[in-house]
């Protein structure tokens, strides 16, 4: 499992080829037009793409930019006869009320890094430890609403179960062209700092969250967060 950059093959007169509607946790407030999209492990991203731009009998590629060979080749579409379509994407999909960062209760700071966890090995851990089923690093209250900080040293998909959250800010900036609406997954990048915001509500418990690069969540780099209250 690897970061893709799709696109079509050729793109659409106009660009525009990918009308984004959903993500991860669901329909976005409103489409969002992208050339292309970049997506890392777990990521979802729901779309519409208007066939009508091409010539009948046109083949277009679904292709990854970041893949060679086979990795490149996704899938070929060819295009059918045309066709009368009166459909069309609504400008307003959802209602999604945003979390406001003056609700928070508390600001966690979750640091996702290699570490040297015996002499001569390193393993991937979060705030210098690795999994260890008797630990959490978070504990809150059901109901609450909680700003986490995460903070990378390489590339880290990070999810988190239970609940989905929305992206306030990443680097220096706002939410990237990717973070939009409700999401449970995001692409952490190398040297970069995001915050995210949640509200614990559902169900109490005890949940993880973890880099889903496959060799990082097997090699430690997760961790527990328990629901109280």
């Amino acid at each position: 499992m690897r970061p893709s950059r799709v696109m079509l093959d050729p793109p659409p007169p106009g660009g525009g080829g990918f009308v984004q509607i959903g993500t991860d946790g669901g329909l976005l407030s409103a489409p969002m037009a992208h050339d292309a999209i970049e997506m890392a492990p777990a990521q979802r991203f729901d779309v519409v793409v208007d066939f009508a731009r091409y010539r009948p009998g046109q083949k277009v590629s679904l292709v990854n930019e970041f893949g060679e060979g086979p990795a490149r080749r996704i899938m070929q579409f060819r295009v059918g006869d045309r066709i009368a379509d009166d459909t069309s994407v609504p400008g307003c999909l959802s209602t999604i009320p945003a979390l406001r960062a003056s609700d928070a209760v508390v600001t966690r700071t979750m640091v996702f890094q290699s570490e040297e966890l015996h002499e001569g090995m390193n393993g991937w851990t979060i705030n210098g430890l690795p999994f260890d089923h008797h630990h959490a690093h978070a504990s809150p209250r059901l109901g609450t609403v909680e700003i986490w900080r995460l903070v990378s040293d390489f590339h880290h998909p990070i999810h988190l179960h239970l609940v989905h959250f929305q992206v306030l800010s990443r680097g220096t900036g706002g939410p990237g062209r990717y973070d939009h609406g409700w999401k449970d997954t995001v692409d952490l990048r190398p040297a970069e700092e995001m915050a995210i915001i949640t509200r614990f509500d559902g169900y109490r418990g005890r949940y993880v969250f973890h880099c889903h690069n496959l060799e990082h969540e097997d090699m430690m780099m997760m961790g527990n967060f328990d629901v109280v209250g």
